[in-house]
């Protein structure tokens, strides 16, 4: 004979935690789908668009200008490209506050708005994050693997921003002896 089961002494509980770990996971998804919508830590970002190209008033070649917009125009331009997940809280907020970051050490859309001297700042950094492939970011790469830059890429863009760092310096030197000239 066997031995007489006793009665669970919560017939329905599994079905319940089941249901309320289904209502819990559901408010989850809508919380974060309405955070993703109304909260944006870094501000209205996404809104910020502009139609200039890039590196306006600089002088440069088309192969600068196809890996500047490869590698460099999502995060440092206005001209960023947003993936779907770009949308999705928390996601969405790790990736404005990247972009962000990125216009406010370089916004190529707003080039001609930084003075001389802040351009030839700004491409000697370039150059020297470039060179020690620090840029683009490595976790960057990870999602956008085509913006990768080669070994010739890397020797062209440090080469391009030491020419355009020379010919900004005389530009400069040029307006300085003019307006020293004209006193």
């Amino acid at each position: 004979m066997e031995p007489a089961r006793s009665a669970p002494r919560f017939p329905t509980g599994g079905y319940c935690l089941k249901q309320r770990f289904g209502s819990i996971l559901f408010l989850g998804v809508v919380l974060l789908a309405v955070c993703s919508v109304l909260i944006h830590p870094s501000g209205a970002i996404k809104a910020q668009k502009s139609d200039k190209p890039l590196l306006l008033d600089s002088t440069f070649d088309p192969q600068v200008v196809r890996t500047i917009e490869r590698s460099c125009q999502s995060c440092h331009s206005e001209k960023t490209e947003w993936p779907w997940y770009s949308y999705v809280a928390p996601m969405s907020w790790m990736i404005e506050n990247d972009v962000q970051r990125g216009r406010s050490h370089m916004n190529l859309s707003r080039w001609n708005g930084y003075n001389h001297e802040e351009q030839q700042e700004i491409l000697l950094k370039m150059s020297i994050l470039v060179r020690n492939r620090a840029m683009p970011l490595p976790r960057y790469l990870l999602l956008h693997p085509e913006a990768k830059l080669s070994d010739t890429e890397v020797a062209y863009l440090y080469q391009w921003a030491r020419t355009e760092r020379k010919r900004l310096k005389a530009a400069a030197d040029a307006e300085n002896s003019a307006t020293l000239g004209g006193k």
